[in-house]
């Protein structure tokens, strides 16, 4: 029984690297402008447990004049969210809400 509980979280270690291998490659940062990338780490499941955003997202959100910890935290939202799972259209609606009651508060 223990080394099956071994294996199984040996198996578990091992998932989110090849599962992050499946997931489509973000656009090169800072590409387009204007453009938004909502690019997510997604685990071996439909649970968010590891989910987090990956860097080109938060990039985005800085780039448009959002600080750090504003772009970390509406991005880690939107990431995190478990009805985004598997659908883009839910993640784009999620972001655009957030950012419309959440104005940048970076000064250029």
């Amino acid at each position: 029984m223990k080394r099956l509980a071994i294996s199984a979280m040996a198996l578990a270690l091992s998932l989110p690297a090849s599962a992050a291998l499946a997931q489509n490659l973000p656009t090169k940062p800072g590409s387009n402008p204007s453009v938004i990338t909502i690019s997510c780490f997604r685990g071996p499941t439909s649970n968010v447990i590891w989910d987090r955003p990956n860097a080109v997202f938060i990039e985005d959100l800085v780039r448009l004049n959002y600080t750090y910890p504003q772009a970390q935290a509406i991005a880690e939202r939107v990431c995190r969210d478990e009805y985004g799972v598997g659908q883009p259209e839910y993640l784009r609606a999620t972001l655009l809400n957030l950012m419309a009651r959440t104005p940048p508060q970076n000064k250029k």
